[in-house]
């Protein structure tokens, strides 16, 4: 029986067993495993199961699905195997684990494939997307400067 470890810092592990054909991972709580993590896409990725074969599929994810440290899209999954979604590390576990080829999917895109370009070894920290508050108060104060200013000159013309 295949088993899913999850280990996230502060809190037990966890034990999900993998006896569905799709056991989808996220945030929300209508997943099959919901993660408490902010990093986490609602609808992250997803474990496809035919027979003993296991596939791990990212859901255009925002901060990606790392499998043992690289950043990947579709990939089959072996005994063993570590999943990364944010902060939280998910291992997969069982004897009968079929790792040598991978779940056949016929209407969903793509198989076997590793988003290509360079190869993120570590999954993105807490706070990835950085605050860009300080930049739109700065834009809105010079506007508001430069209309203040257009407007005294269009007034002072028309007066004097």
């Amino acid at each position: 029986m295949a088993i899913l470890r999850i280990q996230s810092e502060g809190t037990e592990d966890r034990i999900i067993t993998l006896d569905q054909d799709e056991t989808v991972i996220g945030r929300a709580s209508d997943n099959a495993v919901t993660i408490e993590d902010p990093a986490a896409s609602s609808r992250h990725c997803t474990i496809l199961r035919k027979d003993n074969c296991f596939t791990l599929r990212d859901l255009n994810s925002t901060n990606g699905t790392y499998l043992n440290g690289g950043q990947v899209t579709e990939v089959p999954l072996a005994p063993g195997d570590v999943l990364t979604v944010g902060s939280v590390r998910m291992t997969l576990e069982g004897d009968d684990i079929d790792g040598a080829s991978t779940v056949a999917l016929t209407d969903t895109g793509p198989q076997d494939t590793i988003r290509t370009g360079p190869v993120r070894h570590a999954p993105p920290e807490f706070g990835v997307r950085k605050s860009r508050t300080g930049l739109w108060v700065f834009i809105s104060i010079i506007i508001v400067l430069a209309l203040a200013g257009l407007i005294y000159w269009f007034v002072s013309g028309i007066m004097g």
